[in-house]
């Protein structure tokens, strides 16, 4: 009984079952395919790309700004596509390795079925996460969150149905197609003699099938089917006619999207992209794995070399550039002997004396007999995280100080997002000094700079920079093509209402009549390290040594400034969000913009020298040092960072062979903050050694450091009522990208409450309004 049992049920009807052997034989076979699957679900499950907010791209779609039941549906649509693209490679591939298949009515549909064990296991995943989230990250209701999860599932449905209402219509009398059919065929003898090589391999590869899906019953095998090479041609042109229309069809809808990608009606979620390109990818590998056969690696490596053949030749480097620059022109020379001409003592000397007038119309602000404190932010990069903390420290901070902070701040430096935040800001105080009626501290500033990035990136991406960018537009006279970097300034001039929307020069005069603190973007230049200072004031002074003192032999030039670099490429009509941009690439999101000279520079992350932009502050401090000591009664840095800086060290684990591999290699880029911080403590003890002896010399930090009470359990606390002292606080930090969830965006917004934040915020308080 038990043996028969297990003969029949766990042998004959599991095992030998199609579904199995289906998925067995792709796990040998197919891994390519398989790989798809498994990156797809490690998406969902956040176990990898959380860095650059991939989850985010099908936990929280957005279409039109909103995650609802059309986004959603719109998902479902290009999901449903992708799951068919797999079942028609691999019917195409493996379909005639089934022979009892072919022979029974519509064949593609019972293949489907039997095929569908990694497409409902992710499926499954995908819900599970899907409803995880939205409920921990996203605060919705189990309403909403069923109308969402319908519309999936709808558009998932929908599309596999039509997919099959097509292959009913095309294929239902396979074997009753005209003799016109196969003829067709075999006048294509390089089609007929790898078919025929298909045939004979499939008549070798015997795979036992004891029983397969036929709809919702298991259904026994039927022996002794034959499989004719008549039949096998008719089948395999008409299977391989309907993938090319599908993929023809879906590569067309692509390039549709890119043409119009600047609607928002046609900008569908980035998550929907993500599957429109699987869909092509899944259906080329199974076109190149046909083909190809047993030269399959050999075909790639040979497909790789031509490639980077091309690439070499310039086919497929088309530079992403920064608005507003003239790339017509001749280059400017990127050179040791250019760098030394525009780093002249003359240059120096100029630049020195032209801050020192923005410094003077500074202190003017302040009553002559009343020498006020000088203030120096420093704000850290890290994506959306890092701006919208730059923005809420400086616009809670100031609003608390009654506009102290804003006036007493002489400078602004930092990297990437956190100093997007503080231009933000920044804009808006100079607005408000100019007359216009705004409330500068109204969170509706805050919940704009919050909104979605990654989508809009992300699809550019996708119908746009992963095949040819071919779409001009026109800013300011000047031709540009639209990428992906085009994308973000779009999205974050949307987004802040084009206040930002201006060429560098424009913050020229506000900053030296000292309406607002000076701005200093600090990009790194790829090929040789040294800093790109972009800034409407002249600044070589950042760049050399002071010709004031005795110098050091073979010195090297620290950086070069933009806009003497690039005088005669207009250089100060940079558009000022590809400023913004430059100085916050980041790996395969905001790509590397190239500059018009010669060598062409390469500009990098400024997070990548230094996350928190305290060289550059001190720097600033020691050329002026004379001038704060004679009219400041004191320098205070206002460090605002996303992270902790004495964060507890996590515990060894003892590593994997892998691991033990990648460590080294991991750690460079992972200890990289660690070691900034050690050498930004390092500077700053020399710069106090500086001014100790004249003016105090202070250091204050306002760090994310997220807690875990929500807003009410604050209010209580700071109206003095008793909260429970031993609920145990859970660290929720939000993600390194541009795009963050409710939840997120939640916790920057409170953490400014945190004990050390709070303190930081009186200790200030004391030192500018004695």
């Amino acid at each position: 009984m038990i043996k028969h049992f297990w003969q029949e049920w766990v042998v004959s009807r599991l095992f030998y079952s199609m579904p199995v052997q289906l998925l067995l034989l792709q796990l040998r076979s197919r891994i390519a395919l398989v790989s798809i699957w498994v990156f797809l679900s490690t998406i969902v499950t956040r176990t990898i790309g959380m860095d650059v907010g991939l989850p985010y791209l099908l936990l929280e779609p957005e279409y039109l700004n909103r995650v609802d039941f059309l986004s959603m549906f719109i998902v479902g649509i290009t999901l449903g596509g992708f799951i068919m693209s797999y079942h028609i490679a691999c019917y195409i591939l493996d379909g005639l390795k089934f022979p009892f298949i072919a022979h029974s009515r519509r064949p593609f549909f019972k293949f489907s079925i039997n095929n569908s064990l990694l497409p409902f296991s992710f499926l499954i995943i995908y819900i599970g996460s899907f409803i995880e989230f939205q409920q921990s990250s996203a605060f919705a209701s189990q309403e909403f969150i069923g109308w969402r999860l319908g519309g999936l599932l709808l558009g998932t449905l929908l599309m596999c149905s039509l997919f099959f209402v097509y292959f009913f219509l095309t294929n239902k009398d396979i074997f009753k197609i005209s003799q016109r059919l196969g003829e067709r065929v075999r006048r294509f003898q390089l089609v007929r003699m790898n078919l025929m090589g298909r045939y004979k391999e499939v008549r070798k590869q015997k795979i036992r099938v004891d029983y397969y899906l036929d709809g919702w019953r298991w259904q026994k095998v039927s022996e002794g089917v034959p499989v004719s090479r008549k039949e096998l041609l008719m089948v395999f042109d008409q299977n391989h006619f309907n993938s090319i229309v599908i993929q023809s069809t879906v590569f067309l809808f692509i390039l549709f999207l890119g043409n119009y990608s600047d609607s928002p009606y046609f900008q569908i979620p980035a998550g929907a992209s993500l599957f429109l390109l699987l869909t092509i990818l899944t259906m080329a590998l199974g076109a190149f794995t046909f083909w190809t056969r047993h030269w399959a690696s050999v075909a790639f490596l040979l497909l790789l070399i031509g490639a980077e053949i091309l690439v070499r030749q310039g086919v497929f480097s088309l530079p992403f550039q920064a608005y507003g620059l003239n790339y017509d022109t001749a280059p400017a020379p990127y050179n040791l002997g250019r760098l030394r001409e525009i780093n002249s003592d003359s240059a120096y000397v100029n630049d020195y004396r032209y801050t020192r007038i923005a410094l003077e119309n500074w202190r003017k602000k302040f009553p002559k007999d009343a020498k006020p404190k000088l203030v120096v932010v420093c704000v850290s990069g890290g994506g959306l995280r890092a701006a919208l903390w730059a923005f809420r420290c400086l616009q809670y901070t100031d609003s608390t100080l009654n506009g102290s902070l804003m006036d007493h701040t002489v400078l602004i430096t930092g990297a990437s997002g956190g100093m997007v935040g503080a231009a933000y800001f920044r804009e808006l105080y100079l607005r408000r000094i100019l007359g216009e009626p705004i409330n500068i501290y109204s969170t509706a500033y805050f919940n704009n700079l919050a909104r979605d990035y990654l989508n809009p990136i992300i699809f550019h991406w996708f119908v746009n920079d992963m095949f040819l960018r071919f779409q001009p537009f026109d800013y300011k006279g000047k031709r540009y093509f639209k990428d992906r970097g085009y994308a973000w300034e779009e999205k974050f001039n949307l987004n802040t209402g084009g206040l930002l929307d201006k060429p560098l020069c424009e913050y020229k005069e506000p900053e030296l009549l000292a309406l607002v603190p000076m701005f200093v973007l600090s990009p790194m230049i790829a090929n040789d390290g040294r800093r790109l200072y972009i800034s409407p004031l002249p600044m070589s002074y950042l760049c050399v040594q002071s010709p004031f003192e005795k110098r050091f032999r073979n010195n090297k030039i620290k950086g070069v400034e933009l806009r003497r670099l690039l005088d005669k490429q207009e250089g100060e009509s940079l558009r000022f969000l590809s400023a913004l941009r430059m100085n916050a690439t980041f790996p395969y999101i905001a790509p590397n913009v190239k500059l018009p000279t010669d060598p062409v520079i390469e500009i990098m992350d400024a997070g990548l020298v230094d996350n928190y932009g305290i060289s550059t502050a001190v720097r600033f401090l020691y050329v002026f040092r004379d001038w704060i000591v004679k009219n400041t009664s004191g320098v205070l840095i206002v460090a605002i960072r996303d992270s902790q800086k004495d964060s507890p060290l996590p515990k060894p684990i003892k590593p994997s062979l892998f691991e033990r591999l990648f460590t080294p290699i991991r750690s460079i880029y992972a200890d990289n903050m660690f070691t900034q911080d050690i050498f930004n403590d390092d500077l700053l003890e020399y710069a106090k050694s500086w001014y100790e002896q004249y003016i105090p010399f202070d250091k204050i930090e306002f760090q994310y450091v997220p807690i875990s009470k929500d807003m009410a359990e604050i209010e209580q606390r700071l109206s003095g009522q008793v909260i429970n002292p031993d609920k145990i606080i859970k660290i929720e930090r939000a993600a390194l990208s541009w795009h963050l969830t409710a939840k997120e965006r939640e916790s920057i917004w409170r953490t400014i409450y945190e004990t050390r934040n709070q303190a930081a915020l009186r200790w200030l308080e004391q030192r500018l309004m004695p």
